[in-house]
């Protein structure tokens, strides 16, 4: 019953807060003064209202192409300037949860902080290894705030699909899906989890950097981590705005190239996806860090988005059909990521997506390449809109593909405005197709089955496959016999032949198993000797092919 009414509170509170702003808003209106200008109120307004109503904020101070630029620019101090909590209450957190204050786990703590979002703060502190760790500390009785704005947000919902209100179904899987990016920011442990995965993923990966968690020092209310010196792109916009010539020469001191960057941020993005199924999907400038030669740091893992092996194709076939701007292309790929509800009209969703595919890009295409016109927040805003009228609902693990896709086209508006980001998502998908094509080729899985299919040729006919060849590099099946003496002498060379693929095939499994032999970076000695041999034996395995052919 406490429960219960501790939820009846919280939605009396959020309807008295925006009612009270209404009032205010019309009391200015009728008094014709000039009052709190709107960016400021709506910052304001979703300050007070906190909890979910917050991150929000967060989501609409990137979107620029969807709303007034002065509202996005309001809106932007809620990614790491919400009012703080004080020193008494960081105390308090630590205590509940280590038994000690900070000062006793750290040889210093500074309870100045270094930016405070919608969950918690971030302090600087050095562990007594002398170590420079971030320190984030959770705000005190944000998740009973969240979980009650969660519990509301299913009750409209349910509300909903009671009373049969079809333009409101697409609600059902944002929903769903901000429910369980709760589970996730809301314990710690769990981001700490998400950064360790992310972390050892990008030690493959040159342009982004993700610090080492201190699992001692970690619990569902307390993380810390490294900490990475560098600028956040939250402070590079304001101090852009502000024109501080030092801080843009520092930045230039370290060859900061806003759209390189922004590259570097999609790259990452992309092929965190692809390769591992798992990326960040809450790239906003407070968590992205800009370090030397535009290596991306990332300084918070609240919210990973994870994809099945289907889901990643179905992921891929949507990049590239938006890279491509065919309307063929959208179309499907966006059936593949949508459930289909009792009402849909496929016809009107296809007649309506060429219509707004024409808006979108650019025509002619620049060198055979499309170009949006128009941003991706945009084109990706008219294709949800367009599902909700026709009766399509995205899978729900597509959304956070989407809004991350969202968030760094926001990027793009703020860093490098006009960067189109169409050909850089094609190339990194196209860079990915083709590496896994590579890898599938010479995995050794594909070695066996070639194994496998040579003891076949030799035993059946290896005429067959001297031919094959033959048509592969001369394009004709010529071929001049020649006869042996003896049956003997055509044996020998058929165990000699055998024998020589089996070599062959074993030192390119041994290949396959420790590739770094056959890397074109670093190559070591004994890879050059290791190539020379095996290239060796592959002529003499195929000298020995055709005179086997021959007998």
């Amino acid at each position: 019953m406490m429960a219960q009414l501790q939820y009846v509170q919280r939605a009396l509170y959020l309807v008295g807060v925006c009612f009270r702003h209404l009032l205010e808003i019309l009391w200015e209106r009728a008094r014709r003064s000039p009052g709190v200008p709107g960016p400021q109120r709506l910052r304001s307004l979703l300050e007070e209202l906190g909890g979910s109503f917050l991150k929000f904020g967060q989501i609409l101070s990137l979107q620029v192409d969807t709303l007034p630029r002065e509202y996005c620019d309001a809106l932007l101090n809620l990614l790491d300037r919400v009012p703080p909590f004080g020193r008494d209450a960081v105390r308090k957190v630590f205590v509940e949860e280590f038994g000690k204050p900070p000062e006793e786990l750290y040889r210093e703590f500074n309870y100045q902080t270094l930016a405070s979002a919608s969950i918690g703060q971030v302090h600087r502190a050095v562990l007594k290894d002398s170590t420079v760790v971030a320190v984030k500390v959770q705000r005190p009785e944000v998740q009973e705030i969240f979980r009650r704005d969660a519990a509301l947000l299913r009750l409209f919902v349910r509300v909903v699909f009671a009373l049969k209100i079809r333009t409101l179904y697409f609600m059902r899987d944002p929903v769903h899906e901000f429910n369980d990016w709760l589970v996730d920011e809301l314990d710690y442990r769990r981001e700490a989890a998400y950064g360790e995965a992310l972390g050892r993923n990008a030690r493959e990966t040159p342009t982004e950097i993700v610090p080492r968690i201190h699992w001692a020092l970690t619990t569902s209310r307390v993380l810390t981590m490294d900490f990475l010196e560098g600028y956040s792109v939250m402070e590079y916009l304001r101090l852009a705005e502000k024109g501080s010539g030092e801080a843009q020469r520092k930045l230039q001191g370290i060859g900061f190239d806003p759209p390189l960057f922004i590259a570097n941020v999609v790259n990452n993005f992309l092929s965190d996806a692809f390769r591992y199924g798992i990326f960040h999907a809450d790239l906003h400038p407070a968590n992205l860090l800009i370090l030397k030669n535009n290596v991306v740091g990332y300084v918070d893992f609240g919210i990973v988005g994870h994809l099945t092996p289907e889901a990643r194709r179905k992921q891929i076939q949507l990049s590239m059909a938006y890279a491509r701007g065919k309307t063929e292309e959208i179309f499907s790929a966006f059936l593949n990521v949508s459930t289909l509800t009792p009402g849909v009209d496929l016809a009107g969703f296809r007649r309506e997506l060429e219509r707004r595919v024409q808006q979108w890009y650019q025509e002619p295409a620049v060198g055979g390449v499309p170009h949006l016109q128009r941003s991706l927040t945009v084109a990706m805003f008219d294709l949800l809109a367009l599902c909700r009228s026709y009766g399509l609902l995205v899978d729900r693990e597509m959304i956070k593909y989407i809004r991350s896709l969202m968030l760094v086209d926001g990027l793009v508006s703020r860093l490098s405005p006009g960067l189109d980001l169409t050909p850089q998502i094609r190339k990194v998908c196209e860079d990915f197709l083709a590496r896994e094509a590579q890898n599938k080729l010479l995995s050794p899985g594909a070695a066996l089955s070639f194994l496998a299919d040579l003891c076949g040729w030799l035993s059946a006919d290896p005429a067959q496959m001297l031919r094959a060849m033959e048509r592969i590099e001369r394009r004709q099946a010529r071929s001049q016999p020649r006869e042996y003496p003896g049956s003997d002498l055509g044996e020998e060379i058929r165990t000699r032949t055998l024998a020589a693929g089996a070599v062959w095939v074993t030192l390119a499994i041994a290949a396959l198993w420790n590739r770094q032999m056959i890397s074109l970076g670093a190559l070591p000695f004994s890879g050059y000797i290791f190539i020379g041999t095996w290239g060796a034996w592959t002529i003499w395995l195929v000298s020995l092919l055709r005179r086997l052919a021959r007998t």
